[in-house]
């Protein structure tokens, strides 16, 4: 007997344009995920009745794509510079002083050894510190006076590696720049064709923007003036300490503050000059790994006591890279708005998905469709244009900072104190942008979702 009753083909309600359940891949009981993913790309693939959607879809992807590459980019050169800047301070500083509040450090072999056999220093060289006047016969500057150990201090910073220019003109290799620092401690002869009364100086080296501002060149002379050298006359007037040095080197540090202001004598020099006798001012060390500083600083403290003290890198220069980190957070935020106006575009895109969807949407209800499978449909769709804009924008800026890298855009060295830009690709600044990208566009798709999970299938089909 043939059953009256209609197949499911036939009872089934019209299934209108745009989706077609006769494709359907086969769904495992109990679980439609499929059926969900299936719907949302056929929602994003172009139609010619849906050409303004797909053309707001594609703003959409475009806007993650150009929001996220550009944070990429300007992180990293931001990253880059805060990177050249932390080289080129702790270049020029050790990773570590040791100072005394005494005003020196009396026995500073006998403190180098101690220090050198704590775990993670690499190396250690006594220093002398002063605040002086410099002056030449075409100008003068005030200068930061200090002295280094010509055997050791080139282990600890980089004035050694910074030199250029030595008596017999420019430096060009490593063994060159050595042999300038090394003979620092010997007294520099005048150069040829000099007056007769000429005699030998200590040497003493100035940095490239104080020795054009003093107008001299390696083997000129120059005066350092110690204010108070000689204490206080009757009248309590402070009384003068001029000695003559002649240029040895000029050295180019990139940091205009240091290439004006400091000027290098050797230890022994520097000593007799303030009347030191065998103290030092403090200690400078270089340790293996900057980021361990903390660590290191307390062991050196429990074997240098007061009236010793330690200060490292991160104290000396706190202010300055918490506001290069701030600047780099605030410039991110402020860049991540193309992001969020790209999640304001999915939104829309969402938007007119679910109006222009209503009927299929009704019918899927009518079928048994759940409110949680709905809304999962619209999830993916805006998450899937989430996901293309946040990989093909991360690529773009990677790609972007590769090219800057290779070939550089060039700066002007008087404005800034690098010649071109600086790329440093962090891995975890571009996973932190990709996933904030994502997120952000994840939070976009939810109120659509939850309105086109809402939608009455009655009110749906009842214009239909």
């Amino acid at each position: 007997m043939t059953d009256p009753s209609p197949t499911a083909a036939e009872s089934a309600p019209d299934e209108g344009p745009g989706i077609d359940f006769g494709a359907l891949p086969p769904i495992p009981n109990g679980t439609p995920y499929r059926a969900e993913w299936w719907i949302a790309q056929s929602h994003l693939r172009s139609k010619k009745s849906e050409a303004f959607v797909s053309l707001v879809t594609v703003l959409s992807i475009l806007g993650v794509v150009a929001g996220v590459a550009v944070l990429n980019w300007v992180i990293s050169v931001m990253s880059g510079f805060e990177i050249d800047l932390r080289d080129k301070i702790l270049g020029t500083n050790a990773h570590i002083v040791v100072l005394d509040h005494t005003g020196g450090i009396a026995k500073p072999d006998e403190l180098a050894e101690k220090v050198m056999a704590i775990e993670g220093v690499v190396a250690v060289a006594p220093f002398v510190y002063s605040e002086m006047m410099i002056r030449s016969a075409w100008g003068n500057a005030g200068i930061v006076y200090k002295g280094v150990d010509p055997e050791h201090t080139g282990e600890v910073t980089s004035v050694r590696d910074d030199l250029e220019k030595g008596l017999a003109g420019e430096l060009t290799t490593d063994a060159e720049r050595a042999a300038v620092f090394s003979a620092l401690s010997e007294l520099v002869p005048p150069p040829p064709g000099a007056a007769d009364d000429e005699r030998p100086l200590p040497g003493i080296l100035l940095g490239r923007e104080l020795q054009l501002a003093l107008a001299v060149f390696p083997g000129d002379t120059v005066q350092v003036i110690n204010p108070i050298g000689r204490g206080v006359g009757p009248m309590g007037v402070p009384i003068p300490q001029v000695r003559s040095y002649r240029v040895a080197g000029v050295y180019y540090s990139g940091m205009y503050e240091y290439d004006t202001k400091w000027a290098y004598v050797s230890n022994t020099e520097a000593s007799s000059f303030l009347d030191l006798g065998d103290k030092v001012t403090g200690l400078e060390i270089k340790v293996d790994d900057i980021d361990a500083v903390e660590r290191i600083t307390e062991d050196i403290a429990e074997i240098a006591p007061y009236p010793h003290y330690t200060r490292h890198w991160k104290n000396l220069n706190q202010k300055l890279f918490e506001a290069l980190a701030l600047e780099k957070w605030v410039m991110g935020l402020i860049l991540s708005m193309i992001v969020v106006v790209a999640a304001l575009l999915i939104v829309t895109t969402l938007i007119m998905l679910v109006i222009t969807k209503a009927r299929e949407i009704a019918i899927l209800k009518a079928m048994g469709a759940s409110k949680g499978s709905i809304l999962r449909v619209f999830v993916i769709e805006g998450s899937l244009i989430g996901l293309i804009g946040t990989v093909l924008g991360t690529i773009l800026g990677l790609i972007g900072c590769g090219v800057l890298k290779e070939y550089g855009y060039p700066l002007e060295t008087d404005v800034y104190y690098l010649s071109e830009l600086p790329v440093v690709v962090e891995p975890g600044n571009v996973a932190i942008i990709a996933a904030g990208a994502f997120v952000l566009c994840f939070l976009a798709t939810l109120y659509p979702a939850w309105k086109a999970s809402s939608v009455d299938p009655v009110e749906g089909l009842r214009y239909e």
